[in-house]
């Protein structure tokens, strides 16, 4: 009989916290990947849903994969490795040319899908420095913005003070006349 581990087992051997491991496993079922649900639907994990999570963590440990990316390719993995056939000792494998033909072509398809994960990290490796660019100009006008409006202040706070002095000779001068010089 095939033992199950809690999710706070799981939780320990895999290092990570509750809230990640719920979220890579709703994702993962988002994706078809089918983990044991009790009769009060709390989840059980397999040995075999332990491997796939380890696989899955370190899938978007790479770099430039999301985690959807991640669980796309974890199904595309477990399909491969459901495809996969065991050969025993006392039983040669044969091939006829229409197996032969299969292969190659589930071969080239597997070679399609990492060429078109790979076309696709790289998209996303453009656009994340795209990004990057943008951000960075952005800073650099939100810098010359700030340097403008401090400057701004500045004039203003001198032109205060210096409109604050001319007020005060005058008031001074004023001061200083007599009161029969006011009619000159």
């Amino acid at each position: 009989m095939m033992e199950i581990y809690s999710p706070s087992h799981v939780q320990e051997l895999l290092g990570i916290d509750s809230n990640t491991l719920r979220k890579y496993a709703t994702l993962l079922e988002g994706h078809g990947y089918p983990i044991h649900r009790n009769n009060r639907g709390h989840r059980g994990y397999f040995e075999k849903d332990i491997n796939t999570i380890r696989k899955f963590i370190d899938f978007s440990s790479q770099e430039g994969m999301t985690l959807e990316l991640s669980a796309q390719a974890i199904m595309t993995w477990i399909s491969e490795e459901n495809k996969t056939v065991g050969v025993t000792e006392n039983e040669p494998l044969h091939t006829s040319p229409d197996t032969e033909i299969s292969q190659n072509r589930d071969f080239e398809e597997l070679v399609e899908r990492i060429e078109n994960l790979e076309r696709i990290n790289m998209d996303l490796i453009k656009l994340l420095k795209e990004k990057a660019v943008r951000e960075a100009y952005l800073e650099d006008k939100m810098n010359q913005i700030l340097k403008y409006v401090e400057r701004t202040e500045q004039l203003l706070e001198e032109r205060s003070n210096f409109m604050l002095e001319e007020t005060r000779k005058q008031i001074a001068a004023a001061q200083q006349r007599k009161w029969w010089q006011w009619w000159k």
